[in-house]
């Protein structure tokens, strides 16, 4: 364990991490566990005794690893975006740009957060300290939380030192930066796989918790509402567990653009939401007021409208998918127009309106007119940007513009951002892939809990039924305590809904993350979920009912 780095990453020395963080939170520990101690002496007793004083414990541990969870999210954070990074410093390399101005530039980009921190460390050593470029790499090297960026730094050092020219070693590291973020992403799909399975063995144990907590109290005379208000939370909080483990070890690799600008896609999105919200009201209204539904059916039919904002947000999202798949061949053709005609990007814009792209002609010929208007050509292209949707756009589209304003060859800049364009489109239709998978689980894991959880009601009730009409001579036991009244059957059916509502939302969450998609398309997935959970409560309660002769 590298403290160095960690402390690094935290852009905090030792000592102020002591007197800041480390010695607070320890203090806190032991004093809360004394006063505890001295103000409830009662509360804990026999073998929990000793709980109070694991918190100071708990501290210690939290004070020791916290530098390496932040460690580890700069780390994660600068392997999402070196290949933007690399692509970028290779497309204004062919500009004949002085090498330190190429670490200039990248380290004032903010999209590229952490990691343009630590280029500008770089850059400041070698204009404040006087450093030379090649050293600097190297001292920076050894500080980088991201093993990805501290190989490129020194492998940057080594060519710096050989003389090897720039421009030639960075169209080389496209293809090898390239090849280690395949490997780092291909890596976290297969965790997803992992999680997929673990997070099917947990639901599964989940489900015969809540199934025991159901039964348990006819046989021991529990509470069944505490039993089930403990399964209620272990069960939401296991979710929420797999939804924070997901999003740790999935890429950030967002889908839609990042920019602040207001687009009409974005203006149909946001409407959707009212709507969407207001449909649930009424919604609501016309459920109260008939008040013929059973409460499965009546909570779905409540959060049906939710369907529409969902839908709406998977039909701009889907458009920008077939955006980015033509986007390459644009890119492309547009570099090689452009250098034909000396690098006039205009002209070759003006071209290029005749051939077809897709989805994407609409953007372009928009793009060219306000080209023609010689406004603000970088303002012209942002908004081609953002109403494409696309962050894969948004971010080549930006280096394309850039690189070119700064002379660089148009023809090797579209090659360059199109290769590594396609490379990236390509990993994303495996990540779809792994989503899609996911996507049939997590619904057959919705109707198997209702299934279960409904029966195990079921079996309850009729044990209700028998056991109050039993009589006992006196004198006599049945062997075992039974507890033919445990509460209301319906409170029971409320909190194993509350359950499978929660559970759907969460599930649809965890879509989301490991497909990268805007978070509001969970309410398509998350209605559906719901309108299983209510399905199979209703035929599981019927057909029970019929079968064990509780009608």
């Amino acid at each position: 364990m590298d403290y160095l780095k960690a402390f690094n990453a935290m852009e905090m020395n030792p000592r102020d991490y002591a007197r800041k963080i480390a010695v607070p939170v320890v203090a806190f520990g032991f004093i809360f566990s004394i006063v505890i101690y001295v103000l409830l002496p009662g509360l804990f007793t026999g073998n929990t005794m000793m709980l109070p004083a694991l918190l100071p414990v708990i501290c210690i541990i939290f004070v020791f690893y916290y530098p390496f969870s932040i460690l580890g999210g700069k780390a994660s954070e600068i392997d999402n975006n070196m290949h933007y990074y690399i692509t970028h410093m290779g497309v204004i390399s062919t500009a004949d740009t002085p090498r330190l101005d190429i670490i200039k530039i990248v380290s004032q980009n903010e999209s590229y957060g952490f990691l343009a921190k630590e280029s500008e460390k770089i850059y400041d050593l070698v204009t404040v300290w006087n450093m030379s470029l090649a050293d600097a790499c190297r001292f920076g090297s050894k500080r980088t939380p991201s093993v990805l960026y501290e190989d490129f730094l020194d492998r940057f050092a080594h060519g710096l030192q050989s003389g090897e020219d720039i421009q030639s070693f960075l169209k080389a590291e496209q293809n090898v930066v390239m090849n280690e973020y395949e490997a780092m992403y291909n890596s976290a799909l297969y965790a997803v796989e992992v999680i997929k399975e673990l997070f099917i063995s947990l639901i599964m144990a989940l489900i015969f918790l809540a199934s025991f907590a159901i039964i348990m109290p006819v046989i021991t005379g529990m509470d069944v509402i505490m039993l089930m208000s403990v399964v209620v939370v272990v069960f939401i909080g296991t979710d929420m567990v797999m939804i924070a483990f997901t999003r740790s070890k999935v890429p950030n690799d967002p889908i839609w653009q990042q920019t602040k600008i207001l687009t009409k896609s974005k203006i149909r999105l946001y409407q959707s939401i009212p709507i969407s919200i207001a449909g649930c009201i009424v919604a609501a209204i016309a459920v109260i007021l008939y008040g013929k539904l059973d409460l499965p059916i009546a909570v779905a039919v409540v959060l049906t409208p939710l369907f529409y904002m969902g839908h709406v947000a998977s039909d701009i999202e889907k458009d920008i998918k077939r955006k980015d798949e033509n986007y390459p061949s644009l890119i492309r053709s547009l570099g090689s127009s452009a250098g034909a005609r000396g690098g006039l990007i205009d002209e070759a814009l003006k071209a290029l309106r005749i051939h077809d792209f897709g989805p994407l002609t609409k953007d372009v010929n928009a793009l060219y007119k306000r080209l023609n208007t010689r406004v603000d050509k970088k303002k012209s292209w942002n908004f081609f940007a953002a109403n494409t949707g696309s962050n894969l756009i948004q971010r080549f589209s930006g280096m394309f513009v850039e690189a070119t304003n700064l002379g660089g060859k148009p023809e090797v800049i579209g090659e360059m951002i199109a290769n590594n364009f396609h490379r990236i489109v390509s990993l994303r239709k495996k990540r779809y892939q792994s989503a899609s998978s996911l996507v049939g689980v997590l619904y057959g894991l919705t109707g198997g809990i209702g299934f279960t959880l409904y029966i195990s009601i079921g079996v309850v009730d009729l044990m209700q039924d028998m056991f109050s009409t039993v009589s006992i001579p006196e004198g006599m036991s049945m062997g075992m305590v039974i507890n033919p009244d445990i509460g209301s059957i319906e409170v029971l059916s409320a909190m194993i809904l509350l359950i499978m509502v929660a559970h759907s939302l969460m599930s649809a969450l965890l879509l989301r993350f490991v497909d990268g998609g805007h978070i509001l398309r969970a309410s398509k997935d998350f209605v559906i979920m719901v309108w299983v959970s209510a399905f199979s409560a209703v035929i599981t309660v019927s057909g029970v009912a019929t079968l064990l002769g509780t009608s």
